[in-house]
């Protein structure tokens, strides 16, 4: 079994098990479905169902998927996504194969069991919204914490874009920023960008950080929270709610 290969089975089973462990089931396929960007119409249509059948199972008006409507939604991500192109596979292969929480460089990472606002997030995270404060009824499905710092020290060229691209529909936060303009650049630079962005412990940001955010349509903002133990308290906390 080649890697990538490999790595699509997580994948899908990872789904599957968030699926299946959920108490909520059908809000975890909604959030699955809405990760991988497919209307209810164009799934249902896939799988030779009615609409109202994926809206009644996300909703929980019907009882509990089993094993078998699962496995049936997760090929029909897989299936769909490759016809698009296969962008949201790729990029959460790149974020699988790429062991950046070891290197202490990815500090906190999340899912949401449901999606929230960008603007809920920010308040949370006591941020000064920079660029897009028309933007933040934007919903995110999670969120990635990085140490910018020793992500340019310690990674590759290679692997540090791979980090930008490894996202989907998520907040990316860094730490330890400067002026904000090499991670601005890095995500300039990937196909597959991020909902959102947050700076913590930011002096100072830079006029080309803000320019790139409004040009690529991503908020930008900046928290205030005093040290990189109490953001990823607030974090976990906001996780929880």
């Amino acid at each position: 079994m080649s890697t990538q290969s490999s790595v699509r089975e997580r994948l899908a089973r990872r789904i599957a098990g968030e699926i299946a462990l959920s108490e909520h089931p059908g809000k975890a396929m909604r959030t699955w479905r809405e990760r991988f960007r497919l209307p209810q119409i164009v799934l249902a249509e896939y799988l030779g169902i009615s609409p109202s059948v994926i809206s009644d199972y996300e909703s929980g008006r019907r009882k509990s998927p089993g094993t078998t409507t699962i496995r049936r939604f997760v090929m029909a991500l897989f299936t769909l996504d490759d016809r698009n192109g296969g962008q949201v596979i790729s990029a959460f292969i790149r974020m699988m194969d790429v062991n950046l929480v070891d290197l202490d460089i990815v500090l906190a990472m999340s899912d949401f069991t449901s999606p929230r606002t960008i603007g809920d997030f920010c308040k949370k995270l006591k941020c000064t919204v920079k660029t897009g404060k028309d933007l933040m009824d934007r919903e995110i499905h999670g969120y990635t914490l990085v140490d910018v710092e020793r992500a340019v020290k310690e990674l590759s060229s290679e692997t540090f874009l791979k980090l930008f691209g490894a996202t989907t529909e998520r907040c990316l936060i860094f730490t330890k920023v400067s002026t904000g303009r090499a991670p601005m650049i890095a995500i300039k630079s990937q196909e597959f960008k991020p909902t959102a962005v947050i700076f913590h412990d930011a002096s100072e940001i830079d006029h080309l950080a803000l320019e790139l955010s409004e040009q690529m349509v991503i908020p930008l903002a900046v928290s205030q929270i005093d040290s990189v133990e109490s953001l990823i308290k607030e974090l976990h906390d906001f996780n929880s709610d």
